[in-house]
């Protein structure tokens, strides 16, 4: 890569796992190294194609405090594949994974209407595939079976899963099965010119998640190969008039994007009916990633420091905290209490302390009014009424309007209403790190809870399917790739603890 390296002699050892070789994909030990001036590097070596090295950080201290913090394991229930091949060739969910699906991901269609020099997947049009609704029946009962008959979420991807001819049919079923969030991956491009759909989607209170990258002409093209900031603002124009929940989704390039961050925000807070952003880094894998120039890589905490500088200090790194759910390296995650009175909203973290933000997310990707969080939003105006001065008065009255609606002393209310009034009341902020297969670590694979759903039940983890699985399927290659030797993978094992080798063979 073009980072420079110190020698090899001057680095400290952070931890040991398990890669990928960049070319073949084979998987190789790597060592994760802090550099004298701060960095955080992974170095490998493949037998064939030699030396690797990619930058993962910029700050070590970040990075090994974040590690640090270990996620609340919750095994999937159904585990139907052995260790054969080592990690991460035995993907089904395999025996050693620590995480259950709390994203479960759907891919209906290899059908897109745009080709993305930053696409991380392969699509086909020619011959697309479109998933039949059997096959999502099947989906839907291993997701309820797994979760002991409730399901928090689905993600409908592709393609682009508006091109599916029966996509409206995707929805209901999914809505009458009992899934309480029903997300569409999109580009925006049919919704910006469908009217008639936009305001069926907020009938069936679907959600949209919105590939929204930037506001500059230039960036824009570079980024999604075509001129859409007018198309993308039209598709919010209409979620807006159905008050569809919608989530805006950038993904952060260093020197194209990075710079636009606090600008987006701002206008995801002016949207009323925008209820999240998630951030994403940019991942060099798919059809359009892997030849994306390297110069773009940026690192999780780079976004945060960036975050904190455009948004002078609205949210700055430590009011961040890791998904428990997940590897702490793969999410970070802000809240923000919104000012019905038009001030600046306030960061949750400075209200009420990360552990206990931490502990409310323990069994969601995002939070649910619970008695924990009740306790911890009245002790934080407990300290609020002690303190002085016109911004104290300002958050303790945004603290009482938000309780007295999501905890009401005079009625009862359900889960489905204190969720709809904490989402209305707030936004959420999320970085999300995926890996490609100069940055992939098995550390991070066995704790992924986002993975792509198979009628059998088979769970493939989300880099794992990008990287490896997807494009050895006929449904997103015209000429799907064989599988190599799948050598050197290795057994998961607790953080910290040195990974085993086991031998791989072809399959």
């Amino acid at each position: 890569m073009a980072d420079r390296m110190s020698p090899p002699s001057e680095d400290r050892l952070i931890h040991e796992t398990t890669s990928l070789c960049a070319v073949c994909k084979n998987a190789v030990p790597a060592r994760v190294v802090a550099l004298p001036g701060g960095e955080v590097h992974m170095r490998k070596r493949c037998p064939v194609h030699g030396e690797q090295a990619v930058r993962l950080s910029t700050s070590a201290e970040w990075y090994e405090r974040t590690r640090a913090i270990r996620p609340k394991k919750a095994p999937p229930r159904y585990t139907p594949r052995e260790i054969k091949l080592g990690c991460p060739f035995d993907c089904g969910a395999c025996t050693q994974h620590e995480q259950k699906v709390r994203l479960p991901v759907v891919t209906i269609t290899s059908a897109c209407n745009l080709e993305c020099p930053i696409c991380y997947v392969h699509n086909k049009n020619q011959d697309a595939y479109h998933m039949g609704i059997e096959d999502l029946r099947k989906i839907l009962a291993h997701l309820f079976a797994e979760h002991g008959g409730e399901v928090d979420l689905i993600n409908f991807t592709g393609g682009e899963p508006t091109l599916h001819p029966h996509f409206l049919d995707f929805l209901e079923l999914s809505r009458e099965a009992g899934v309480h969030r029903v997300s569409i991956c999109t580009n925006g491009v049919r919704l910006a010119r469908d009217e008639a759909l936009v305001k069926r989607l907020g009938e069936l209170g679907a959600r949209i998640a919105l590939s929204f990258d930037s506001f500059e002409r230039d960036a824009d093209f570079l980024l999604q190969g075509a001129h859409l900031v007018d198309t993308k603002l039209r598709c919010l124009e209409l979620l807006r008039k159905y008050d569809v929940d919608t989530t805006l989704i950038p993904v952060m390039t260093r020197g194209v994007n990075d710079q636009e961050i606090g600008r987006i925000l701002q206008f995801a807070l002016e949207q009323p009916n925008v209820r999240h952003i998630e951030v994403h880094t940019i991942t060099y894998t798919g059809q359009g990633g892997t030849t994306f120039p390297r110069s773009g890589r940026i690192s999780m905490y780079e976004v945060l420091e960036q975050i904190a500088a455009t948004t002078a200090g609205l949210l700055v790194p430590d009011d961040f905290v890791p998904s428990p759910c997940a590897h702490p390296l793969c999410y970070q995650i802000a809240y923000l209490l919104l000012d019905p009175e038009g001030g600046p909203p306030v960061p949750l973290s400075r209200v009420v302390d990360k552990e206990t933000i931490y502990d409310c997310l323990a069994d969601h990707l995002y939070i649910e009014p619970s008695a924990r969080l009740e306790a911890a939003m009245m002790e934080g105006m407990g300290r609020l009424w002690a303190e002085e001065g016109p911004d104290a008065e300002r958050i303790l009255r945004i603290l009482k309007q938000v309780m007295a609606q999501m905890f009401p002393t005079d009625r009862s209310i359900s889960r489905e209403e204190a969720l709809r009034v904490s989402e209305r009341a707030s936004k959420a902020v999320y970085v999300h790190s995926h890996m490609d297969e100069e940055t992939f670590d098995t550390e991070r694979i066995v704790q992924c809870c986002d993975s792509n759903c198979y009628p059998d039940g088979t769970t493939v983890p989300v880099c794992s399917y990008n990287i490896l699985y997807r494009e050895k399927e006929k449904h997103f290659m015209l000429r799907p790739r064989p599988w190599n030797e799948r050598q050197g993978g290795h057994r998961p094992v607790p953080l910290g603890a040195r990974a085993l080798p086991v031998v791989g063979s072809p399959r």
